[in-house]
């Protein structure tokens, strides 16, 4: 990238950009800074002897500081003034003011994504290719079609179908790209959160900012029903556009478009010079977002999965059929009928606007291995179950040593397990009430209490640990090391798996899977029959089982939810930087302002996000 690129103002010949004004001009575009701040800050360096075109261009924004107000405007005027990226478009929604509880009409910003699927095609080809991995686009599609997707099977990018399997040109597997789509809630005030969506190439690794693409961030304390549905509808429409590869010719409501719009001169243009396009492979988020926004089945529901007919174990209708209880984990007692995507194609179980594109079903809703396994999780009820029993291993009554003083010891241990295996993520302390409510230790079901990337890595430190401790001639010991070696193992099978797992490794995590619940429901049992609430079995078990059910067709860390989660807390930060007073109605048209300066920086400058990423933070 030649230096003159790096702002709205030519550098010298051969003068490389400033360290320090890039720095702030990424502190600044991140929201952890003010324009007016900055401005300060590159005076005082002037004043101290720095004299680099930028920080002299930085400085003398707002008049040099006497007009603090219009820093802003200087700033984005200077350092932004060749943004390439379409501007957010501006829809009507329903409103309410939280202050008043009246409701109106504001505007909400929403950046189409077909338009900047084109823009970054078109102005920022280098990063296009990579953002959107189009030397991975063939092998992935056919080690897809190898895994046999029946997802494949009626979706609209497919040419033809031979013996039930799909077949499509070399042409296509090379230019259609998967998508995924990711909505969660974030806090961005104390007693305010955004829902924010998002959108990104399923193939790229890179850091959360460089691998997801803000939709849109609107307050949840301002919405209302008729808030999302005007959004979602442009947002369908725009991803149809993204699917066929081409400008739409009419709008979302099938009106002709605006004439002299951009959209008017771009109608039936191919998005990209290389004839891409794009196609929603999954969708992505918690059960909550699942439940809550995609309307899918709610965990508490009767029938509480959109992948099977499971359902719970008692309802006051009437009882559970024999093998339809989510809390069976033995597959030889399960009756479980799974939805296909035939099955899926013909009724669906949302009537979210969403599955109406085409070919977009609840199949594609993905269960995201952050929540199911690390985030009060699969992994977080045996850890829990597991500190628990060695904590009070006396039973209920009165214990030989404190157990805070076995924790203490095991934690030690722990360490040193981290210390040698240099582990990147640890556990900074482990302490009795991060596992149970130490006043009342048998009083509810014990669970770990940690980030998703702690608990990911404190199950292999501590399994060496609980192999020393534990006498395996005993059965309920010899369980509890399995259970957790197992657990261990299958996500291992994952982290090393490319993005589809070969036939070999679909079957070593199908084994790891059935032995750890096997050994997982021993213990359930096991712990009923001595009276300890340990070993708890929620629906997250049932929905584990699905997510290795589907992996032979996807791996889970494909849809590890780890940068979704990193990319909604950095818009999180940016409604803050630009949420003081401003009217929450009114919010996500700063936030969009402040988004597109941020991803504009990030394609001109080195360093705004651009870097490896692998699995977690």
């Amino acid at each position: 990238m030649d230096a003159s690129e790096t702002s709205g103002e030519p550098l010298p010949k051969g003068e490389q950009p400033s360290a320090l004004a890039h720095l702030l001009l990424s502190l600044w575009s991140h929201g952890h800074l003010s324009a007016s701040l900055i401005q300060q800050l590159a005076h005082m360096a002037l004043l101290d002897g720095a004299s680099h075109p930028e920080l002299v261009s930085m400085a003398g924004c707002g008049n040099w500081g006497e007009l603090a107000g219009n820093a802003h405007r200087d700033v984005m005027a200077t350092f932004c003034a060749d943004i390439q990226i379409t501007p957010p478009v501006s829809i009507q929604v329903e409103v309410m003011d939280p202050k008043t509880s009246l409701h109106s009409v504001e505007d909400a910003s929403l950046f189409l994504p077909h338009m900047l699927f084109s823009d970054l095609a078109h102005h920022h080809p280098e990063q296009f290719q990579t953002m959107f991995g189009l030397d991975k686009l063939k092998d992935f599609w056919l080690e897809v079609e190898k895994s046999e997707d029946d997802r494949l099977l009626g979706h609209p990018i497919c040419l033809d179908k031979r013996q039930g399997l799909v077949k499509r040109s070399v042409q296509q597997k090379e230019s259609t790209i998967p998508l995924f789509l990711h909505a969660d809630g974030v806090e961005f005030q104390t007693r305010d959160s955004l829902l924010c969506w998002n959108w990104g190439c399923l193939l790229n690794q890179l850091h959360s900012l460089s691998s997801h693409f803000l939709l849109c961030a609107f307050p949840k304390s301002c919405s209302v029903d008729g808030t999302w549905g005007p959004l979602m509808a442009w947002i369908k429409w725009s991803l149809e556009a993204m699917q066929d590869g081409l400008h739409p010719v009419v709008d979302p409501f099938n009106n002709p478009l605006p004439k002299g719009s951009v959209w008017d001169k771009l109608q039936g243009q191919a998005l990209t010079p290389g004839q891409q396009r794009a196609v929603v492979w999954t969708l992505q988020g918690d059960h909550e977002m699942f439940a809550n926004i995609l309307k899918l089945p709610h965990w508490r529901s009767q029938f509480c999965c959109w992948s099977c007919d499971a359902q719970q174990p008692k309802t006051k209708k009437k009882a559970c059929p024999a093998g339809k209880s989510y809390k069976i984990l033995k597959e030889e007692d399960q009756n479980f009928v799974y939805l296909d995507n035939a099955a899926a194609l013909a009724k669906g179980k949302s009537d979210h606007v969403l599955f109406s594109i085409p070919g977009l079903t609840t199949r594609m809703v993905r269960h995201d291995g952050l929540h199911v396994f690390l985030v009060s999780g699969i992994a977080n009820h045996l850890l829990g179950s597991l500190l628990h029993y060695i904590m009070y291993f006396d039973g209920k009554g009165p214990q030989t040593v404190k157990p805070t003083d076995r924790l203490a010891m095991v934690f030690e241990q722990v360490q040193q397990v981290y210390r040698e295996s240099s582990t990147p993520t640890r556990l900074s302390n482990l302490k009795a009430s991060m596992v149970t409510d130490p006043k009342k230790p048998h009083q509810d079901f014990p669970c770990l209490q940690a980030k998703g990337s702690e608990t990911k890595h404190f199950g292999p430190a501590f399994l060496p640990v609980l192999q020393s401790l534990l006498d395996t001639s005993k059965e309920e010991h010899s369980k509890m090391v399995e259970a957790l070696e197992c657990l261990v193992n299958l996500l291992s099978v994952f982290d090393a798996a490319d993005m589809v797992l070969t036939e070999m490794e679909f079957h070593q995590a199908t084994d790891l899977a059935k032995r750890f619940f096997y050994a997982y429901d021993w213990l359930h049992g096991w712990a009923a029959g001595v009276d300890r609430k340990l070993f708890h079995i929620t629906m997250k078990f049932h929905t584990g089982h699905h997510l290795v059910h589907d992996s032979r067709h996807l791996n889970p860390k494909a849809c590890w939810n780890f940068r979704s989660e990193d990319f909604v807390g950095r818009i999180s930060r940016l409604g803050s930087s630009v949420a003081m007073g401003v009217k929450s109605t009114r919010l996500s048209t700063k936030i969009g302002a402040k988004y597109r300066a941020l991803l504009h920086m990030q394609l001109k400058r080195l360093g705004f996000g651009v870097i490896s990423y692998q699995d977690d933070p």
